[in-house]
């Protein structure tokens, strides 16, 4: 080994017992490793199977899960024509049974309130006609959104411009929306502890009619359903993950291929003087309990 002075004069040093490592004499690690039965060269001259890390995979008595054949007829239950239009589908769904209910409810109570609360504004009870009108003015404002209700009726503005006052007007609209009912509040056989007594009614003839039209594949998803709302409610949830954040939880049993809704069931909290078995196991067994003994098959998450 060669060195330099402070003089720049060379001089040598040697070290007894040091010898300098040569490359070939760098051992290397894939030689040495015990736990490496065979491996690949780098010339590619010998390939060899590497056995390490394998499982021996045996099939032992295993057998596949088989599904029973669901023991009713899926299909649509009522006859319905192949260019049926939306309108003759909705009132397949939205009967007479559920127009009598809204128009006799409404003229009741608009009844009833006027006579503890006398007013000088006239009523005139509505009709069955009136109150699709008013019913199909409010799926319209669903869909054509203005900042105020006042507006669909505005005719100055061109930028409000409507065909709303032709259907109906303004004033007619505001006494119906302000008498609309659907259960007579001194019924006295209404159950008033249900938290949804007041649309109860009307709840059983709609699904009942769900279930009446179609009938499911077998497949079925139970899962969770928001409807958004911001009033005051006593059973109004909050779900900061899902894209409504507040509103009202519907459990909803529907058809896995379609989507189409076969039950549900609106969450208003724990059930008083019944024990609880789990959340999932109520609302699937309750959702379902329609179907026991026919071989439904249920799909749900972990809720």
């Amino acid at each position: 080994m060669e060195c330099f002075d402070s003089d720049g004069s060379d001089f040598e040093l040697d070290f007894e017992g040091f010898e300098s490592e040569r490359e070939e004499d760098i051992e290397d690690p894939l030689d040495t490793a015990q736990e490496w039965d065979t491996f690949v060269d780098t010339e590619g001259e010998e390939e060899e199977e590497f056995h390490g890390f394998q499982v021996d995979w045996t099939t032992g008595n295993y057998q596949p899960r088989t599904t029973k054949a669901f023991k009713r007829t899926p299909g649509i239950k009522q006859p319905i024509a192949v260019d049926a239009s939306p309108l003759e589908v909705f009132s397949l769904i939205v009967t007479d049974e559920l127009w009598d209910l809204l128009v006799t409810e409404t003229n009741l109570y608009a009844e009833q309130l006027r006579t503890q609360i006398p007013t000088t504004s006239k009523w005139t009870p509505v009709s069955k006609t009136e109150m699709k009108t008013f019913l199909g003015l409010c799926l319209t404002f669903g869909i054509l959104k203005l900042p105020a209700r006042r507006d669909y009726w505005r005719q100055t503005k061109w930028l409000f411009q409507t065909h709303v006052p032709k259907a109906m007007s303004r004033d007619r609209f505001d006494m119906i929306w302000r008498y609309l009912h659907l259960q007579d509040n001194v019924d006295p056989a209404m159950d008033k502890s249900d938290k949804l007594w007041k649309i109860r009614r009307f709840m059983d003839l709609l699904l009942a009619q769900f279930q009446a039209l179609y009938e499911v594949n077998g497949y079925v998803s139970v899962d969770e359903s928001m409807v958004k709302y911001k009033g005051r409610l006593s059973f109004r949830q909050y779900l900061p993950m899902k894209p409504v954040k507040w509103g009202i939880k519907v459990w909803v049993m529907a058809e896995s291929s379609t989507g189409y809704v076969n039950n549900f069931q609106v969450y208003t909290g724990a059930i008083v003087g019944k024990t609880e078995t789990g959340l999932a196991h109520r609302i699937v067994s309750d959702l379902a309990q329609p179907y026991f003994g026919s071989n439904l098959c249920v799909y749900m998450d972990n809720f």
